[in-house]
């Protein structure tokens, strides 16, 4: 089932779905503009008008990205083009201040926005871009403030610096990968039985009668339970008992599916249910569990009716399912059981909703 609750994390891009990255690049972008225009403020004051024009142009791109995303939602367009945009800034900045000191300082928030919004391979890519660009150009246009061994310097300490981006940014998928993972299992142990590996009354309660997408289906849902199996317990010990849920879960999973419109469930102890939703001809699918069952041939001597173990069963149909209506549903389906119990075992009852309402 997809996880429909969010979870916390400790890192930011968009390979993890549960934190919102549009938000993350609307901030940077935001940030960005700030910058840019307070640059360019600066820079019509120090009489530079044709730089402080390019630095607004940034700014009015900057703020159509977001309109676009807001309109088409398109997530990764949104981070890509907030990234290059950073690039063009940074690189410009550097470019046109003659790579004095303030503008080298800046140089270093690249692979941070690289990273912080892309993830790990892109990032990579695009960090790699960026200090081969800027390693070019430093040694073409040596007309700087700082000497080419300052420039070598800095480039070294820019990668250094990106390295350690780089690691904390695999730290991060790992340990977030390893969280995930974890996650996981622990919501599958609290939504699986542990013996049968079927679902449990939780994952009913949660994933069934919360699913709006089931509404108004058609659906049968039946209990089954192991007839006399006290005695089976009593004659070949829980161990063995265990082995034969266990077998029987099985069958009823290969008889009666495992998907988005069928649920087995081990309601407790030797008791099953099931929803078989949107299907012509449910009823099929029990007496093929029957089937299942009796070709199991799990031997039981102490069954009153037959030398193997057997099963019982109430069933009852409904043709437009609402899950306010599960306790009712659930109270008949119980009584057909008890009907198929009292009638000799080793049988199905099946009722219809329609005609109990």
């Amino acid at each position: 089932m997809k996880r429909s609750a969010k979870v916390l994390d400790f890192g930011f891009n968009i390979e993890n779905p549960h934190y919102n990255s549009a938000q993350l690049s609307i901030i940077c972008s935001l940030a960005l503009v700030l910058g840019l225009l307070t640059s360019s403020i600066i820079a019509f004051f120090v009489d530079q008008s044709l730089f402080a024009f390019f630095e607004i142009t940034i700014a009015a791109v900057s703020f159509i990205c977001i309109g676009i995303y807001l309109k088409y939602k398109n997530v990764k367009v949104l981070t890509f083009s907030t990234t290059i945009l950073f690039l063009v800034a940074i690189l410009s900045y550097y470019i046109y201040a003659e790579k004095s000191m303030f503008s080298i300082a800046w140089l270093f928030f690249f692979p941070l926005v690289a990273f912080l919004l892309n993830g790990l391979k892109v990032g990579t890519i695009l960090t790699g871009i960026y200090i081969v660009t800027i390693f070019i150009y430093s040694y073409i246009g040596h007309k700087g403030a700082i000497s080419s061994t300052d420039t070598l310097q800095v480039l070294f300490g820019l990668l250094i610096f990106s390295g350690l981006v780089y690691l904390f940014e695999y730290s991060r998928k790992e340990a977030f990968s390893k969280m995930m993972d974890a996650i996981h299992q622990l919501e599958k142990l609290s939504y699986v039985d542990e013996l049968t590996q079927l679902y449990n009354r939780h994952f009913l309660n949660i994933h069934i009668l919360n699913n709006e997408e089931l509404n108004d289906k058609s659906v049968l849902f039946y209990i089954a339970d192991i007839d006399n199996f006290k005695a089976y317990n009593d004659t070949y010990g829980h161990q063995k008992g265990d082995e034969a849920l266990v077998q029987i879960a099985d069958a009823t999973k290969k008889a009666i599916g495992d998907d988005n419109t069928h649920f087995v469930i081990r309601l407790g102890g030797e008791e099953f249910g099931g929803f078989i939703f949107d299907e012509e001809n449910p009823q099929q699918r029990i007496e093929e569990f029957f089937k299942v069952v009796e070709s199991l041939s799990i031997e039981h001597i102490n069954n009153e009716y037959s030398t193997t173990c057997t099963i019982s069963a109430g069933a009852v149909y409904c043709e437009n399912w609402d899950a306010k209506n599960f306790s009712k549903i659930y109270k008949i389906t119980d009584e057909a059981l008890y009907e198929a119990k009292k009638n000799g075992k080793n049988q199905v009852i099946y009722k219809n909703m329609i005609n109990e309402e």
